[in-house]
């Protein structure tokens, strides 16, 4: 099994970040690659299709969510990424009232890809949407 953990410190509240984060279905509002999210059932066990710009979509359902520790976790049900078996969490803490941190971890096997190219895939849409979180949070 092979593991991934990024994160990222922004210049806003934890509580600010957590309503783009923890909408499930906001996906296409920090990841660039996202051309559109597509929201279908309720959590739990909600799904979003996420179709990128230049073709195919991920499909991703929601496992768990917590308001109260600012957290979900979902699963990877279909996906050109080289992956299987992928479980994934995105937790916001706060650092103090006007910083947080944001971590999103996984596990999962590579398939398609040896495990260093499944892990730098995996890694670099991670720093992708942190990127897109400092734009909408922490544009300083």
């Amino acid at each position: 099994m092979i593991s991934v953990s990024e994160t990222v410190d922004l210049q806003a509240p934890a509580a600010e970040v957590w309503k783009t984060v923890g909408n499930f279905g906001a996906a296409a509002s920090y990841l660039e690659v996202v051309d559109r999210c597509e929201l279908q059932g309720n959590p739990p066990g909600a799904e979003r299709v996420l179709h990128l710009k230049g073709g195919g979509s991920v499909l991703e359902r929601l496992i768990l969510a917590s308001e109260s520790d600012k957290a979900f976790r979902y699963t990877i049900v279909d996906s050109p990424l080289p992956v299987s078996d992928y479980v994934s969490t995105v937790r916001v803490d706060a650092l103090d009232p006007r910083r947080c941190r944001v971590t999103w971890s996984a596990s999962f096997e590579s398939h398609g890809a040896s495990d260093a190219e499944a892990k730098a895939t995996i890694a670099g849409i991670y720093r992708m949407g942190f990127d897109g979180l400092k734009k909408l949070h922490d544009p300083s």
